[in-house]
């Protein structure tokens, strides 16, 4: 069963669209979502900070480590130097290409 899910290209395209529209969406979501004060919540403060780095690190990983691809819909740095989506939608294409000669 696992050995026809994971040789099911479908299976491979669901999953590069669900990063890809991880790295397209979370930039301007952590960009708009601000972590408590550290004066008034310092764990809490801690553990945002910390998730967000885990999720950058997350970003630049299925970014292949590539600077950004110069379009960035926020103000953010990160953004700016952490996020490139043309890893991931050069690996969709060749899945599609893939594909369209098995049929």
């Amino acid at each position: 069963m696992i050995r026809d899910i994971l040789g099911n290209s479908n299976f491979w395209l669901g999953t590069c669209f669900v990063m890809f529209a991880f790295i397209a969406i979370y930039p301007m979501a952590e960009y708009n979502i601000s972590c408590p004060m550290a004066a008034t919540d310092p764990d809490g403060n801690e553990s945002c900070i910390y998730l967000k780095g885990m999720l950058w690190n997350a970003v630049a990983l299925i970014s292949l480590g590539l600077d950004g691809d110069g379009a960035a819909l926020s103000e953010s740095i990160d953004e700016k130097h952490s996020r490139n989506v043309v890893p991931i939608l050069v690996i969709m294409v060749m899945i599609l290409f893939y594909q369209k000669s098995k049929d």
